[in-house]
């Protein structure tokens, strides 16, 4: 056995042992991107921006209603059957983060970039939420 099938012989073996069970390939549980979420002094909208390194805009799907935004993807693991890790500490596999907002946002009018693995989406906020007047017209005569 020469030193180069000595020490892949090693690495598989401090692998098998040393790396927990489940995140040698994909975490259990996926993934939690972290965010922040914020009002821009003087704005009239909302700013939410996500940790989303490794990943390309495809992966990526967002969706939002009135008081809730939702981003949701998968981050694939980047292993090959040619590496044999030392060490696995990032997170991969399915995710879905819910962000609760304070404020009602107009689903229509968001806007969303995708830059450096941060996203970063505008939500415009919705100047008039909840309930709304409504005139009642008169009978007509027939």
């Amino acid at each position: 056995m020469d030193i180069d099938d000595l020490h892949s012989e090693v690495l598989r073996a401090f692998n098998d042992i040393c790396v927990p069970h489940g995140r040698n390939r994909v975490s259990r549980a996926g993934f939690s991107p972290l965010a922040d979420a914020f009002l821009e002094e003087g704005g009239d909208e909302i700013v939410v921006r996500f940790e989303l390194p490794g990943m390309s805009r495809d992966d990526i799907q967002l969706f939002v209603e009135r008081r809730s935004l939702m981003v949701r993807g998968e981050r694939a693991f980047p292993g090959s059957e040619q590496r044999v890790y030392q060490q696995v500490e990032m997170d991969y596999g399915p995710f879905e983060r819910r962000i609760r907002l304070t404020v009602d946002v107009d689903p229509d009018a968001t806007a969303a970039t995708y830059e450096a693995g941060i996203l970063e989406v505008r939500l415009k906020l919705v100047t008039q939420p909840g309930a709304r007047q409504i005139p009642i017209n008169a009978e007509t005569e027939s």
